[in-house]
């Protein structure tokens, strides 16, 4: 049961676990290998869940076909209404540092314009990330 991620990916996504463990929040990451897999990361404390999808870019925009949720979305879609619930989005940018927003938030973004802008679209990240 190995992870198969790209080395800057994987590595994120660790930085995510740590930190929600060091807030007292039991994490888990999901194997990439399970077929339709919603999200990277289930982060729960107190009966209560965050699904988090991990993504990174070099620069200041996060492009919808290039970074795979494009192939997500209609699970993502599903997902959500099923489950009442939303997906956030974390993004490690080389460029700008960490930024997240969620699936129902930024869809219509990556829908209208094929890309978030980090800055304009996203919140700043509280993560110490690097």
């Amino acid at each position: 049961m190995g992870f198969k991620q790209y080395q800057v990916g994987k590595s994120f996504e660790q930085e995510i676990l740590d930190y929600y463990a060091s807030k007292n929040y039991w994490s888990y990451k999901m194997p990439t290998e399970f077929g339709g897999t919603i999200c990277d990361i289930i982060v729960a404390r107190g009966g209560s869940c965050l699904f988090i999808e991990a993504k990174h870019t070099t620069g200041a925009k996060l492009y919808y076909k290039g970074c795979g949720i494009y192939k997500k979305r209609d699970e993502l879609d599903n997902f959500v209404k099923k489950y009442n619930c939303n997906i956030y989005i974390m993004i490690d940018s080389d460029k700008l540092g960490c930024y997240w927003t969620t699936w129902v938030r930024s869809k219509e973004t990556f829908e209208k314009q094929g890309y978030l802008d980090l800055e304009k679209d996203c919140f700043k990240a509280d993560l110490e990330v690097r």
